[in-house]
């Protein structure tokens, strides 16, 4: 049974169809949410926008959740996305995973991206892929 189910979030458009999947299902399960967004230590962009973007992705996953009674657990970090996003889910005990199929990079608009790749070939829980 999956009781807490991990959304990892970036800017994207396509990040925010995984969102509302997540919290959708997390209240259909009574399933607690873990949202993370991790500031890629190896962008260039500016860190200040970058954590902006994400605490108020994050504070949006939890209004919409907490609307629906679903609990919600942040994790805003700075670090490597492929090293990290699986080291989040161990420590936060997640038990299944929702992630949007779409890479950040234009090389990556029409494939999985490289972290969703990552998630797909080394994470041992249920994996949900939502598409565009």
């Amino acid at each position: 049974m999956i009781k807490n189910l991990m959304i990892p979030v970036c800017g994207l458009k396509y990040s925010q169809k995984a969102i509302e999947f997540g919290i959708e299902l997390a209240y259909k399960i009574d399933a607690d949410i873990i949202a993370v967004y991790i500031l890629d230590e190896n962008k260039s962009d500016s860190y200040d926008s970058l954590e902006d973007e994400g605490n108020e992705i994050l504070a949006n996953i939890t209004k919409k959740a907490n609307e629906k009674g679903v609990k919600v657990l942040e994790h805003l970090i700075t670090g490597n996305p492929l090293r990290d996003m699986k080291i989040i889910a161990i420590r936060t005990n997640a038990d299944g995973i929702i992630v949007h199929i779409h890479g950040r990079d234009e090389s990556e608009k029409e494939t999985v991206g490289s972290v969703t790749n990552l998630i797909i070939k080394t994470f041992e829980i249920p994996i949900i892929l939502i598409k565009d």
